[in-house]
């Protein structure tokens, strides 16, 4: 059996040129998860990451404080998140055809944080449902929780633990695997996760067994309010 530590990245950098850097928030928020762990005595035996920026900084970051104990960090792009700027371009037109309300908005909702969420909520669904899109996607939500999947999986010939940091979407994928859910349940769940929270999953010949979902008590003890985000 092998323990898989997933831990989602650092708040990102929503409504700015480039989303995929830290904000000065996620960056402080990395920080103290390795604090956390370098207190509690955490230790892993490999660590993942994702090729996006925001999740590899939130792994150098955390595992910087670990010293001589933080394992050499590999890249992995079976952990990057689905592409959510595709995925809006190629559903959001045929949405807009179906509501005008949905109509002009354009890049907005990569600005508004309150305008994004219910958004890309129907544009995610819409993937989701495996609807057809109005322009070219990488991969099908199925193919996408495939891969995401897969990637836990072959961690399994790693030592143990392994901690991987990664998205909420493929934190979500591979919860959807580990607890059967469907994909409205699923996708409910992926609004719920934190900004550098933890999630641990047993590894077996049996499949997946959900540990621990959305532990964010290294950010809950430092009494600061603001440190807790979701985008």
């Amino acid at each position: 059996m092998t323990t898989v530590v997933l831990v989602r990245h650092g708040q990102a950098s929503f409504g700015t040129a480039n989303y995929d850097r830290l904000s000065p928030l996620g960056e402080r928020q990395a920080l103290i998860l390795g604090q956390h762990w370098r207190d509690s005595g955490f230790a892993a035996g490999r660590a993942l990451s994702g090729s996006l920026q925001r999740q590899q900084r939130t792994a150098v970051a955390a595992l910087g404080l670990l010293g001589s104990a933080a394992p050499a960090l590999a890249t992995d792009p079976a952990f990057n998140e689905f592409n959510h700027t595709q995925l809006l371009a190629a559903y959001l037109p045929r949405l807009a055809a179906e509501d005008p309300a949905l109509k002009d908005l354009g890049s907005t909702v990569l600005k508004d944080p309150a305008l994004f969420r219910p958004i890309f909520h129907k544009v995610v669904a819409a993937w989701t449902e495996a609807r057809e899109p109005d322009g070219a996607i990488d991969e099908t939500w199925a193919d996408f929780c495939a891969r995401c999947v897969d990637g836990v999986r072959r961690t399994a010939r790693s030592a143990d633990p392994v901690v991987a940091f990664t998205s909420g979407g493929v934190i979500t994928a591979v919860l959807r695997e580990a607890l059967g859910l469907d994909n409205g349940s699923a996708l409910r769940l992926n609004w719920r996760i934190w900004n550098a929270s933890v999630h641990a999953f047993h590894l077996s010949d049996k499949g997946l067994t959900l540990t621990g979902f959305n532990d964010i008590a290294h950010l809950q003890l430092a009494r600061d309010e603001t440190l807790l985000t979701r985008l």
